[in-house]
């Protein structure tokens, strides 16, 4: 899979800020051209009849140019959306892919610890390690929060405000119910908590 620099993404941007230029300066032309055909007809002298000939002539090969030039323009573009989606797409299937993967070897595990009766709750240990360590590999990241820690609507949801006769654990975390959980430093879970009031 071919990947674009942002070098050849910024090339593309300035190209598109260029024909729209372009384009203005093209109709500003167009604009001039028709002015001085209706002056020439306004003054309705012959000897301006070549001249005017030449002009259109030269309006007529210029537009076709420009429309040319913005029809390969517009399909550079839409060429380029499309391959953008197919290759995020194949990176979601490649992602998804690697995930399932990971999955079934957890999977297979759980399926030999049940078969071990002696071992079971060392093998339910290793799978909870392999679990977790698989989310990690991810970029998932456990929230640590503790008692007495001061109570975050960035990070913490309050379930639930519980009466305590400690001051110092007003506005606190008095239990965390859930933990909550970020994903590559966005939060995908925020820690569920009872408050001190």
């Amino acid at each position: 899979m071919k990947k674009e620099t942002r070098m050849t993404i910024m090339k593309k941007e300035t190209r598109m800020t260029i024909m729209k230029k372009e384009t203005r300066m093209t109709i500003m032309k167009i604009k001039k051209i028709y002015l001085d055909l209706i002056k020439f007809y306004e003054k309705k002298n012959l000897k301006f009849k070549q001249k005017i000939i030449k002009l259109f002539i030269k309006f007529n090969s210029y537009k076709r140019r420009k429309i040319n030039l913005l029809i390969k323009t517009l399909a550079e573009v839409e060429n380029y959306k499309k391959r953008k989606e197919k290759e995020l797409k194949l990176e979601i299937e490649k992602a998804n892919c690697n995930l399932l993967l990971d999955l079934l070897s957890f999977g297979e595990d759980f399926n030999r610890s049940f078969k071990d009766n002696k071992n079971f709750y060392q093998g339910i240990k290793i799978i909870k390690k392999k679990f977790f360590n698989i989310l990690k590999k991810e970029g998932l990241k456990k929230i640590k929060t503790k008692k007495g820690e001061k109570f975050n609507t960035d990070v913490h949801e309050a379930i639930s405000i519980q009466k305590t006769k400690d001051k110092k654990l007003k506005g606190k975390v008095l239990f965390v119910i859930e933990s909550g959980y970020k994903l590559k430093n966005k939060i995908i879970k925020f820690s569920k908590v009872i408050v001190g009031n």
